[in-house]
């Protein structure tokens, strides 16, 4: 069986971003609705404190809680070095969208277009709202000759 066709796989990874981001959508939300409706007797600030106090209240919950912490900061790290590359615009949104929506939302949703850049600069895709039509792709490295002489 031979691999898939560029422009097959880019179509490919795109889907898999967006079931992804709506499936983290839809399970995330779920359980804020849940969360609050749980809550609603403590006001808007009485259900952010109980979530802050929750999301911390054990060892176990900190654990979690500084591991997602520090898995949004290295994927900040990633999304910006990327967003420079393939020149995706308003990558603060999606690093402040993280904590908003969830990680695994906005992550999903970046790499869709980080996806939908790389496919228009293969010619193999539709160019995004946010990308122009001639996006070049990055210049290659160039391979070393050994030491100059």
């Amino acid at each position: 069986m031979r691999p898939p066709e560029p422009h097959e796989r880019d179509r490919r990874l795109r889907l898999m971003y967006a079931l992804c981001a709506a499936a983290g959508f839809l399970v995330m939300a779920t359980m804020a609705v849940a969360f609050v409706v749980r809550n609603a007797d403590a006001g808007p600030w009485g259900v952010m404190r109980n979530f802050l106090r929750d999301a911390t209240g054990n060892l176990a919950s900190d654990f979690v809680y500084a591991d997602l912490a520090l898995t949004w900061a290295a994927l900040g790290a990633f999304m910006v070095v990327e967003a420079r590359r393939w020149r995706i615009r308003h990558v603060w949104a999606y690093i402040v969208g993280a904590p908003a929506l969830a990680l695994v939302v906005s992550f999903s949703v970046f790499m869709y277009v980080r996806q939908s850049r790389i496919a228009a600069a293969r010619g193999t895709g539709p160019a995004t709202a946010t990308s122009e039509a001639n996006v070049p792709a990055p210049a290659p490295v160039p391979a070393s000759k050994g030491p100059q002489r």
